[in-house]
């Protein structure tokens, strides 16, 4: 028989990349990917191609939101971090998402992604994407901590 937990950590974890962080106003949308490498989870994406299609995130794009977590196991799915080529995904356009720092941020600052590490940072850099529009960091946090970014909801 499996034993119970009996030991905790002093503090239960924040979040997780790409968790939604409160309802308190948000609206996700349903999404088909489109490309071959598929949208991690917690990672920005942009209208694709077909119709309800979305691709990552990249200069120029027409940013549309960003891959929500999901505990759902996909049928056929390879990819385990996130949405594979041809599922249909669920994308924050609006409302509080946990995320993983790439750096020191501070509550207030511009949202950028690096998609080398899937992780945001508050400023431009080689092959950096970004700023997220209207979006802001909610929270404090140094490089690897969970912190919460506010998309379409709050201001600098």
């Amino acid at each position: 028989m499996a034993t119970y937990q009996t030991t905790y950590g002093n503090a239960p974890q924040k979040g997780l990349h790409g968790q939604i962080a409160s309802e308190e106003k948000s609206n996700k949308i349903s999404r088909t990917v489109e490309n071959a490498a598929g949208i991690k989870f917690g990672q920005p994406a942009q209208r694709g191609l077909a119709d309800h299609g979305v691709a990552p995130y990249a200069a120029g794009g027409k940013f549309l939101g960003i891959a929500v977590l999901t505990p759902t196991v996909l049928p056929g799915a390879t990819q385990v971090d996130g949405y594979a080529q041809f599922i249909t995904g669920a994308f924050l356009t609006s409302g509080q998402m946990y995320v993983r720092a790439g750096g020191a941020v501070a509550d207030g600052d511009a949202v950028y992604y690096n998609p080398v590490t899937n992780a945001y940072v508050n400023a431009a850099g080689t092959g950096i994407v970004g700023p997220i529009p209207d979006c802001f960091f909610d929270t404090s946090g140094g490089n690897g901590d969970i912190v919460e970014i506010s998309l379409k909801h709050r201001s600098a």
